[in-house]
């Protein structure tokens, strides 16, 4: 069987840890999401994997990948749960005041009637009913969970004082922090301008205020976080 590999005795056992090699290391699986015109023409619904399907993060990636960008991410290995709350009736958060709130999704307190909704918006599984599979939805509620709540907007700020810290010597250098820091790869011509861009004009929304670059950097880095860039596998 091609899945299985030869052993010391020249007999052949199958092996789990053989098979995922063989997929990794396979043209397919390296392939990148970017499509190609002659792909396209040939065959737009990928039928025959010319291209790697786009595939977005799973719910805990999504929060775990926000918390390691910004380096809050805890990861130490075992211990207890971390405890979820209920602020209302259609909101459950990670209090960020609890002791290990930043560690990951993975350790969160499981409940079938509470589940935190940065994970419940991304597809999280319900523990209600059996699950054999996720879904993988695209939904509105995604993109004002990314906008308005307050992870979001706390990871943010937690990422504009790391590269404040990392590259304190101007815009562009901070600029491309950030982009290291979430994406792990540097920013194009085009799109270092248009964050230059952004944060000249941005500081006009907070006129008046002390700290409007400071905000004005935050506003940044959320978009970063928010963008399909970061969302998605390509």
């Amino acid at each position: 069987c091609e899945f299985a590999k030869p052993t010391q005795k020249g007999t052949k056992a199958w092996s789990i840890k053989h098979l995922h090699g063989l997929i990794m290391n396979s043209a397919i699986y390296r392939q990148a999401s970017l499509p190609r015109a002659d792909g396209r023409r040939a065959d737009a619904d990928n039928r025959l994997l010319w291209r790697f399907p786009l595939r977005r993060l799973d719910a805990e990636a999504i929060r775990d990948a926000m918390l390691a960008a910004n380096g809050e991410l805890e990861l130490e290995e075992g211990g207890p749960y971390v405890a979820t709350k209920r602020l209302n009736p259609s909101e459950v958060v990670v209090d960020e005041k609890t002791a290990g709130a930043r560690r990951r999704s993975v350790y969160l307190q499981q409940r079938r009637t509470q589940i935190p909704n940065v994970l419940k918006v991304f597809d999280a599984p319900s523990i209600v009913f059996n699950c054999t599979r996720r879904d993988t939805t695209t939904s509105p509620l995604q993109s004002l969970n990314l906008l308005n709540s307050e992870f979001t907007h706390a990871r943010a700020r937690a990422l504009a004082a790391r590269i404040k810290h990392d590259a304190d010597d101007g815009p562009d250098a901070r600029i491309t922090r950030a982009f290291q820091c979430v994406f792990g790869r540097l920013p194009s011509d085009e799109e270092q301008a248009a964050a230059r861009a952004f944060l000249k004009e941005q500081p006009v929304k907070y006129a008046g205020q002390t700290d409007a670059n400071q905000k004005s950097w935050a506003d940044f880095c959320q978009m970063l976080l928010a963008s399909n860039a970061f969302l998605y596998v390509e």
